[in-house]
């Protein structure tokens, strides 16, 4: 199942836009680092320094919508680890009409029981890697130009912080799906917003505003759209100007915990995720996004 919603409806059913165009997409500049790339394919993952030894840019290049695979986030891991040798904060961007709209479970390396592999297999590599962002060695900042659905909204909270685009949105949408949150959003939505406002979001999986985003604490910045990048940019200048060593020490003490918690809710998660991956509630979840209809949940 895929931790989407309506963009990818749209798409897939060919009656959306194709995400072109959208602020915080370019072409790659020379000189700019690839991950992942073989076969004269595109890079999906890519690193920009854009301020000598102090700030970079990972960018997601798989448009209009950024869906994650597990070699994607694997080669997003790879690119902040890599890029943190040569930046002291790096910007999380993306090009198309989505900052990220989830994971794809559509891929090849999607669960396949013919071929023997599972969902738990899937979920656990796949937060396997994620694991590997939530440890980053250097500041994030999320450039939220658009929306960021499930897995993607995980994504985004991963990162120290967070500047949003004002015709952004998010949305922890897997109650529509029949499958249990992921991506650790069951600690990091709660450490952010409180634990009252972290269960609205996730039993409700209500689309929330760029504007309640900031309003709650989701976002710490609200930017004109089209400024997104320009304005994560700038924050991370910011974060690059202080002493290195205090900022390290600082942000170690924000963090302290948070890898550790973000380990064991993924454990839980794909746990949670793999028991409900193949109910009837799960494939008509997934089935009405695509069909662009209510689902009929029976509980089964």
């Amino acid at each position: 199942m895929i931790a989407s919603d309506d963009p990818i409806a749209e798409d897939q059913a060919g009656r959306g836009p194709s995400g072109d165009g959208i602020a915080g997409g370019k072409p790659a500049p020379k000189g700019e680092s690839h991950s992942g790339q073989s076969s004269g394919k595109p890079a999906l993952v890519t690193f920009e320094l854009v301020s000598e030894g102090a700030v970079g840019v990972v960018w997601l290049r798989n448009p209009p919508h950024n869906l994650l695979t597990e070699p994607m986030l694997s080669d997003l891991a790879d690119a902040i680890e890599n890029g943190a040798k040569a930046a002291r904060v790096i910007v999380l961007a993306s090009e198309g009409r989505s900052f990220c709209a989830g994971a794809n479970f559509r891929s090849a390396s999607a669960p396949n029981p013919s071929a023997g592999s599972t969902f738990d297999d899937f979920a656990r590599a796949f937060y396997g890697q994620a694991s590997r962002v939530f440890a980053s060695p250097v500041p994030l900042v999320a450039a939220i130009h658009g929306p960021a659905i499930g897995a993607g909204l995980g994504l985004a909270l991963a990162c120290d912080l967070r500047v949003i685009g004002a015709g952004a949105w998010v949305q922890a949408n897997f109650v529509h799906l029949g499958i249990h949150p992921g991506f650790a959003l069951s600690v990091t939505l709660e450490r952010l917003v409180g634990p009252g406002r972290a269960a609205d979001l996730l039993l409700t999986g209500r689309r929330l505003t760029a504007e309640e985003a900031v309003s709650i604490g989701l976002a710490e910045r609200l930017v004109p759209s089209g400024t997104e990048l320009d304005a994560a940019c700038s924050l991370a200048q910011e974060i690059a100007n202080g002493a290195p060593l205090a900022i390290a020490s600082t942000r170690a003490t924000l963090r302290s915990d948070l890898q550790a918690l973000a380990g064991r809710a993924m454990d839980h998660e794909r746990e949670q995720q793999s028991a409900l991956a193949d109910t009837a509630d799960a494939v008509e979840g997934v089935t009405a996004m695509l069909e662009r209809r209510v689902p009929r949940f029976r509980g089964a």
